[in-house]
C-alpha cells in the first residue's frame, strides 16, 4: 500500500511539472496570425519551465522560459498570408496543439454601440441580409469578441465568447459586430488572404474608459474618478461585495422615487392599469435605443391570451437575460427577480394563477449602468404551457420610464463609463499580439464635450500605439445623423464633436476617417446600414495600407476665397466631380417622418445643394443658397451681403446632399474658428 501511494504521489508530481501553458483566447484555434513580421505569442506556465512553440509553415521552434511569475513569450516569423491550415504547438512538456491557424491580416475594431452593433439587430434588415446569407463563404474572416468586463488594474488575461477565434457562420456572427465584419470582408474580398477582427467594444461607453492611467493622468478632471477606481479591488468577487452594498443603499433611494409603486405595491403591474401613453418597444430591444444613454427604473406590460385548455395548470415564463435587475409580475403578483444581467430568466407560475382569457406579464426592470433592457436572444421570450407548446414574448410591449439616474452617482465596482477600465480589462490584455490596425466607432457618449473630445481622441490613438510599441493605422468613423433636423443654422455640440474627429486626420500620420453623414436615422442612435460603415473603412486601409486605388474619402475642404457677396469654396478628393444626391427611399429614416416635409428635405430631395449656412461678421447664420462650380461650391444668400464665414453638415442632422462622383460624402466642416457651445466643458 505504501509503495502504491508513492507512485500517485510521483505521477502527480509529474503531472504538475508537465501542466499545460496557460493561453489568453488570442491563442486558439481558427486564430489568424498577422503576416510577414515578428509575431508575439505568449502565456503562463510554470516558473523556470522550458516553453516551445512550433508553427507548422516553417517547423521552427521557438523557445523561452518562464520567469519567476510563470510569464513567457516568443516572436515568431509568420509567412506570407494565405487560405493554407496550419497548426501551432506549444509545449512545456505537455503539447497543446492549435488547429485550423491560418495567416493574413488582423485588425481590432472597439468603440461604443454602433461598433458593438450586431448582426442579431442588423441581420435582418435588407441593407446587411447579405451578411448572413453569406457567411459561411466568408468562413475565413475569422472573430474574436472580447467579453464585456472592468478592470481596476491592467489584466493579463481575458474571456471571450467560444472561448476564442471563430469562422465566420450564421452562428458565430449572431453577436458579432455587422461593421467589423463587413470591413473584414472587404478587405479580404480585395487582398486574397484570410482577415481576422478582434471585437472590444461597450455600448454607452465614454472615451476616457477605454485609455490607460498613465494617459488619463494627463486630464486633471479625470485624476478624481482615477483614485475612486484605484481604491477597489479588481478581484471581481471582493468588487461584487462592494457593489451589493452600494447597490442595496441606492436601489432603496429609488424604489421611494419610483411612480410605479404606490407604498411598496406595483400599481403599475395591476392587469387594469391603463398603459396607453407608454411608448411602444418591440422586443427584443435595447431601452437606450428609446431613451439614449440613459439609465433608470423602466417598466414593461404585456397583454397576452391564454388558451383554455392552460387554466388551472403550472406554466413558464421566460425573457432571456434581463439586463441588469427585474422583478416580474403576472397579472399584478410577483413571480420571481434577478439581480445578474447575464443570467436568462425563467420563472414558476403556478397553477392558481392562471386563468384562461387576457393575462399581463409585467417586468420592472432597474438598468444601474450600460445598457439596458430585455434584449438577448427572442427565441427565449414565451410563456410555455404544460402541453409545451409555447407563446411568443417577441414583438411589441408597453414601456416607460420611472426613475432616470441621469445625476446619479456611478458605482466603480461594475460601471463602464469610468476612467481606465475598459482599457484595463479589454484592451491591454490584447497588448502585443501583432495586429495591423484599429478601426474605432465612438463619440456619441462624449458629444456633451466635444471641444475635449479633441485632445481624447489623440490621447487614446497615441496610448494604443505606445502600448503595442508602433505607429499602426487607426481609422475612426465620424458620428452619422441622428435627433430631428437641424432645422434653424447655428451651433451644436454634435457638429462640434464631428469635427474633433476630423481634426485627428491631421494632427497625427495614418490616422483616417469615414465619413457616414447620410446614412444615420432621424430616430434612431444606431443607424442600420453597417455595411456601408464597414466598406468605407475597409476602402481607407485599402487605399492608405495596401496600395490600391480607390477612392476612400468624399469631398474634403481645402480652402475659400470671398467675392462680393459669395464665398467660394474649394474641395479636395472630388474624384470625377460634384455631384448632389438625395437620400431617395431612404429619405424618411435619414430626416424622420416629421422632417421629410420640411422645406429644406423637399430641395434637398428635388437635386437642390443643401448643407451650406453663411453668416457674415456679426455671426448671425443663415441657410445659403449653394451651387457647383468646378471643384468649388458657390455659397451665398440675400441675408448676407458682406459674408464672413461658412459651415457645411454643420448639425446633428444636417440636411446636406454634397457627394463626389463615386457617392462618398462631403465632410462637414466650417471656416470660422468662433467658440461653440461645448467649448470649455470638461
Amino acid at each position: 500500500m505504501r509503495r502504491f501511494i508513492l507512485f500517485i504521489v510521483a505521477v502527480l508530481a509529474t503531472m504538475s511539472a508537465v501542466a499545460q501553458v496557460q493561453l489568453t483566447p488570442l491563442f486558439s484555434d481558427n486564430m489568424v496570425f498577422q503576416q510577414n513580421c515578428q509575431a508575439p505569442v505568449w502565456g503562463k506556465a510554470a516558473p523556470g519551465a522550458e516553453v516551445k512553440v512550433t508553427p507548422s509553415w516553417n517547423n521552427k521552434t521557438y523557445t523561452a522560459v518562464a520567469d519567476v511569475e510563470g510569464r513567457w513569450q516568443v516572436k515568431i516569423q509568420t509567412p506570407k498570408g494565405s487560405f493554407k491550415k496550419y497548426t501551432l504547438t506549444i509545449s512545456d512538456g505537455e503539447p497543446v496543439v492549435l488547429r485550423n491557424v491560418v495567416v493574413g491580416e488582423v485588425w481590432l475594431a472597439s468603440g461604443q454601440s454602433n461598433m458593438e452593433m450586431s448582426f442579431e439587430r442588423v441581420g435582418t434588415r435588407v441593407a446587411n441580409q447579405d451578411g448572413i446569407l453569406n457567411a459561411e463563404k466568408y468562413a475565413d474572416v475569422r472573430l474574436l469578441q472580447v467579453s464585456r468586463a472592468t478592470g481596476m488594474v491592467e489584466r493579463d488575461f481575458f474571456s471571450a465568447e467560444f472561448d476564442g477565434w471563430a469562422e465566420s457562420s450564421p452562428e458565430t456572427m449572431r453577436h458579432f459586430s455587422a461593421a467589423g465584419w463587413y470591413f473584414a470582408r472587404k478587405l479580404m474580398d480585395e487582398l486574397g488572404v484570410p482577415v481576422g477582427v478582434i471585437h472590444s467594444s461597450w455600448g454607452g461607453t465614454i472615451i476616457e474608459a477605454w485609455m490607460s492611467e498613465g494617459t488619463i493622468k494627463s486630464f486633471p478632471e479625470a485624476l478624481n474618478q482615477l483614485a475612486l477606481v484605484n481604491k477597489l479591488p479588481d478581484d471581481e468577487a471582493e468588487r461584487d461585495k462592494v457593489y451589493e452594498k452600494e447597490i442595496d443603499a441606492f436601489l432603496q433611494i429609488a424604489k421611494s422615487q419610483d411612480l410605479g409603486l404606490n407604498g411598496g405595491v406595483p400599481v403599475w403591474a395591476q392587469p387594469l392599469f391603463d398603459d396607453s401613453s407608454w411608448k411602444t418597444i418591440s422586443l427584443p430591444r435595447k431601452v437606450q435605443e428609446l431613451w439614449p444613454a440613459t439609465n433608470g427604473i423602466y417598466w414593461f406590460r404585456k397583454e397576452i391570451d391564454i388558451p383554455s385548455g392552460w387554466e388551472g395548470h403550472d406554466l413558464t415564463l421566460s425573457l432571456g437575460p434581463v439586463d441588469d435587475f427585474d422583478e416580474t409580475y403576472w397579472n399584478g403578483e410577483m413571480v420571481g427577480f434577478g439581480r445578474l444581467w447575464s443570467k436568462a430568466r425563467e420563472y414558476f407560475i403556478p397553477a392558481r394563477l392562471v386563468k384562461s382569457g387576457k393575462a399581463v406579464i409585467c417586468v420592472r426592470n432597474t438598468d444601474d449602468h450600460g445598457d439596458g433592457g430585455i434584449y438577448g436572444d427572442g427565441s427565449l421570450l414565451y410563456v410555455q404551457g404544460p402541453d409545451g407548446e409555447k407563446i411568443s414574448l417577441r414583438g411589441d410591449w408597453k414601456v416607460t420610464l420611472s426613475v432616470s439616474f441621469k445625476g446619479m452617482p456611478k458605482f466603480a465596482t461594475r460601471e463602464p463609463n469610468m476612467v481606465t477600465v475598459l482599457y484595463n480589462a479589454m484592451i491591454k490584455p490584447l497588448v502585443p499580439f501583432a495586429i495591423k490596425g484599429a478601426i474605432w466607432y465612438q463619440g456619441e457618449s462624449n458629444a456633451n464635450k466635444a471641444y475635449r473630445y479633441r485632445d481624447f481622441m489623440n490621447a487614446l490613438i497615441l496610448d494604443w500605439r505606445n502600448a503595442w510599441g508602433y505607429d499602426f493605422p487607426f481609422y475612426i468613423t465620424q458620428l452619422a445623423c441622428y435627433k430631428p433636423i437641424t432645422r434653424v443654422a447655428g451651433d451644436d455640440d454634435w457638429a462640434e464633436l464631428r469635427e474633433a474627429q476630423a481634426m485627428s486626420t491631421q494632427a497625427l500620420d495614418k490616422v483616417g476617417m469615414a465619413c457616414i453623414i447620410d446614412i444615420g436615422e432621424a430616430g434612431d442612435i444606431h443607424p442600420i446600414r453597417k455595411k456601408e460603415v464597414g466598406e468605407r473603412l475597409a476602402n481607407l486601409a485599402l487605399s492608405n495600407d495596401y496600395g490600391r486605388k480607390v477612392v476612400a474619402n468624399g469631398p474634403r475642404y481645402s480652402g475659400y476665397t470671398i467675392s462680393g457677396n459669395a464665398i467660394r469654396v474649394r474641395f479636395t478628393d472630388i474624384a470625377a466631380g460634384l455631384r448632389v444626391i438625395p437620400s431617395g427611399d431612404f429619405a424618411k429614416e435619414r430626416y424622420g417622418k416629421e422632417g421629410v416635409d420640411f422645406e429644406l428635405v423637399k430641395k434637398a430631395e428635388s437635386g437642390v445643394l443643401t448643407g451650406f449656412q453663411i453668416a457674415g461678421a456679426d455671426r448671425v447664420w443663415h441657410w445659403a443658397d449653394a451651387t457647383i462650380s468646378g471643384d468649388e461650391v458657390i455659397v451665398t444668400s440675400p441675408n448676407v451681403p458682406h459674408p464672413f464665414a461658412v459651415r457645411y453638415g454643420w448639425g446633428a442632422n444636417p440636411v446636406c446632399n454634397l457627394f463626389n462622383s463615386e457617392g462618398l460624402p462631403a465632410w462637414p466642416f466650417r471656416t470660422d474658428d468662433w467658440v461653440g457651445i461645448s467649448y470649455g466643458k470638461l
